[in-house]
C-alpha cells in the first residue's frame, strides 16, 4: 500500500491545513495465500461389507495457492475504501486410490480427488490523516477526516513551521475457500461417479490496522518587520517635501507581498503601492511629507501584507506645514551694502531651494527603494 498526496497551508488566519490526495496518487497491492490441511472421510459399502476410512489428505506444496492484485486510485481512500478482488485458478489439492483407502479388493477400483479455488477481497480505507507537532501533539484544528477536510494549527511567528503528517486506516479481507470433490468408484465392471459438487467455506473475517510512517512537512512562511513604527517629519515650508525612509525586512523563507496605504495622500506620499520582498531581503520604503497648506497633519500608513501572525502593520506620521517667509517687496532701490552684494545672496539661496526641491522630487519618482540582504 502507498499513497501520496500534500499538506496545503493557508494564512492570514491561524493556519489553515487541507491535505488533498494526489489523483492516482494510491496504489493498492493484495498477495494473499494460504497453507492449506485437510482431512477425509469415505464410508462405503461393497457386498455387504462397510469399509471406514479416516485420514490427513495430502497436499501438493508445488501449488501456488494464492491470490495476486494490484490497482491505483486516487488519494485518500476515503470511506467506503478501495477494494481488490481475484481469484485463483481451480487447482487439484488431493487425489487418492480407493486402494489406499479401503485396501485392495478384487473388481473394485476408483479414486478420491479434490480441487480447490479461492476468493479473495481485500478493502483498504484511510480513516484519517493524521497531523502533529514535532512533539507528537495533534494540532489545534484535530486531524483531517472524511467528516472534517481542513484543519488548523497554531502559528507563534517566524519564518517557518514544520508538522508530521501520517496517514492512518485498516485493510479488511474476506474470502471463500471452494472445495471441489470428486469421487468415482468401478465394480464389476460397472462404474458410479458423484456429481462435482462446489462447497464455499466463508474465511473468517480478519481486519489489519495500516498505520503509515510520518512525513515531516516544511512550510516556509514570510515575516514582516519594520525598523520603525512612527515618522516625525517635523516644519516642512509648503510647497517643499521633506523625505524619510523606514526599512521593510522579511526574515522568513517564504516571497513577502506588501500592499501600502496612506489615509492622507494628499499629503504624505508613497514611493511605492505594492512591494514584493525575497526572503531573508530588506528594502527602504519611502514615504514623503509634501504639505499643500500651512497646519498640522498627521496620517496612519497601512502595510497590508501575507505575513501570518501580523497581517497588517501601521505607521503613524506626522508633520506641520509652514508658510515660506514673504519677501520684501522689490523698490528698485540697490540693496544695503554689508560686507557683500546681498542680492547675489538672496539669488543663491533661492537657487539652492529650487534644485533641492528638483532633487527630491527625482529622487521620488526614482523609487527612493533600497534593497539589501538581511543580516
Amino acid at each position: 500500500m502507498s499513497l501520496s498526496g500534500a499538506l496545503e497551508a493557508s494564512w492570514p488566519e491561524a493556519l489553515s491545513l487541507t491535505a488533498p490526495g494526489d489523483p492516482g496518487g494510491g496504489v493498492f497491492a493484495c498477495d494473499y495465500g494460504l497453507d492449506v490441511s485437510a482431512q477425509g472421510r469415505v464410508s462405503v459399502s461393497v457386498l455387504g461389507q462397510d469399509f471406514d476410512w479416516t485420514g490427513d489428505i495430502p497436499y501438493v506444496p508445488q501449488i501456488d495457492f494464492q491470490v495476486h492484485t494490484r490497482d491505483k486510485f486516487d488519494a485518500w481512500g476515503w470511506d467506503p475504501g478501495i477494494t481488490l478482488a481475484s481469484s485463483t485458478d481451480v487447482q487439484r489439492l488431493a487425489s487418492v486410490s480407493l486402494a489406499d483407502i479401503i485396501g485392495s479388493i478384487p473388481g473394485i477400483d476408483g479414486r478420491f480427488e479434490l480441487d480447490v479455488a479461492m476468493d479473495v477481497a481485500a478493502r483498504y480505507t484511510t480513516h484519517r490523516v493524521a497531523v502533529e507537532t514535532l512533539d507528537q501533539a495533534t494540532v489545534s484544528g484535530g486531524d483531517i477526516t472524511p467528516e472534517q477536510s481542513a484543519s488548523s494549527t497554531e502559528y507563534p511567528g517566524g519564518p517557518s513551521v514544520e508538522l508530521n503528517v501520517r496517514p492512518e486506516g485498516s485493510v479488511r479481507y474476506e474470502g471463500t475457500l471452494h472445495l471441489i470433490p470428486a469421487f468415482g468408484i468401478s465394480l464389476l465392471g460397472r462404474e458410479w461417479s458423484i456429481p462435482i459438487a462446489d462447497i464455499p467455506l466463508a474465511f473468517p473475517l480478519t481486519e489489519q490496522a495500516w498505520i503509515f510512517e510520518s512525513e515531516r512537512v516544511h512550510v516556509p512562511l514570510p515575516d514582516l518587520s519594520l525598523d520603525k513604527q512612527e515618522i516625525d517629519f517635523g516644519s516642512v515650508e509648503v510647497g517643499q517635501a521633506n523625505a524619510e525612509f523606514v526599512t521593510l525586512s522579511n526574515a522568513g523563507e517564504a516571497l513577502l507581498d506588501v500592499a501600502v496605504t496612506t489615509g492622507d495622500a494628499e499629503s504624505f506620499e508613497l514611493a511605492d503601492a505594492a512591494l514584493e520582498i525575497d526572503a531573508e531581503t530588506a528594502i527602504d520604503l519611502a514615504i514623503r511629507f509634501a504639505p499643500k497648506a500651512a497646519g498640522e497633519f498627521t496620517a496612519t500608513v497601512l502595510l497590508a501584507s501575507n505575513d501570518p501572525d501580523a497581517p497588517e502593520q501601521a505607521i503613524f506620521v506626522r508633520g506641520v506645514g509652514v508658510d515660506r517667509p514673504e519677501e520684501p517687496p522689490d523698490t528698485g532701490e540697490p540693496a544695503a551694502q554689508d560686507g557683500g552684494c546681498a542680492c547675489r545672496a538672496a539669488a543663491g539661496a533661492q537657487g539652492g531651494d529650487a534644485w533641492a526641491a528638483g532633487l527630491s522630487l527625482a529622487a521620488l519618482a526614482g523609487g527612493l527603494r533600497r534593497r539589501r540582504r538581511v543580516a
